[in-house]
């Protein structure tokens, strides 16, 4: 089995159109052995939030096996919207404007009256209507790590001072540790990750971060892991 692991989206829908063709023509690729697995934050900032996640549904729904993780950009949309936080500021932050677009929302038509709770309430209300069923399924489904014999994935990353039974939700959406990020890093087992954009992929022998920064750079980046050799290979858009 071969699996690929495709970095962070952001709302950007032409680059994973064609990072889907490249993957799924490639040479390799065994319809019904190997495994998609998205690292994470499909929404926000890019212009297309709400048509990636359609796409990657569809791609599901063509018995595709994908496994879909969660990002820090997703728990902040599942807090807004399940757990009725009133995050909305923070969430501005990171860019939810966009999604807001992406579901056909003018956000400031709302927030023009305040950020009070009956008003974001409303919000929320809209937002849900305008997601329906499907997408309320995909967010409320995301896992926050997928294991295999030799790969940890995940969205950002792990805290190196802890052992993997310690790790904990804020770990994994939002680290951004020194320690994992230096070169001789070393754990059991090898780290696939995204979150912190880079120029191009890091290939370090216990850490590969594929988050090449799609919505500024317009690179979406993927790995391909052989279970056969411990092969890796790069596949992007470009």
């Amino acid at each position: 089995m071969n699996i690929y692991a495709i970095g962070d989206i952001h709302g950007c829908l032409s680059e994973l159109t064609s990072l889907h063709k490249k993957i799924l023509t490639n040479d390799k690729f065994n319809v019904k052995e190997d495994l998609l697995i998205y690292l994470g934050d499909y929404i926000d900032r890019g212009l297309k939030s709400k048509q990636v996640i359609d796409q990657i549904i569809k791609l599901k729904n063509k018995q595709i096996k994908t496994i879909h993780l969660m990002g820090n950009h997703e728990e902040l949309m599942i807090d807004f919207l399940f757990n009725k936080k009133n995050n909305i500021k923070n969430w501005l932050n990171f860019g939810a404007d966009q999604t807001f677009k992406s579901y056909d929302i003018e956000i400031v038509e709302f927030i023009k009256d305040g950020f009070e709770d009956n008003i974001i309430d409303r919000l929320r209300n809209v937002l849900l209507k305008k997601m329906g069923s499907d997408h309320i399924d995909f967010l409320n489904n995301l896992e926050l790590t997928y294991l295999t014999e030799k790969y940890l994935f995940v969205h950002a990353g792990i805290d190196p001072n802890k052992n993997f039974t310690e790790q904990t939700k804020k770990d994994y959406l939002w680290s951004r540790s020194s320690d994992f990020f230096h070169k001789d890093f070393k754990t059991e087992k090898t780290i696939i990750h995204g979150h912190t954009p880079e120029q191009n992929i890091v290939n370090h022998p216990y850490r590969v971060n594929i988050d090449t920064g799609c919505y500024f750079s317009g690179k979406l980046s993927c790995v391909c892991l052989s279970d056969l050799n411990d092969s890796r290979s790069f596949i992007s858009n470009l």
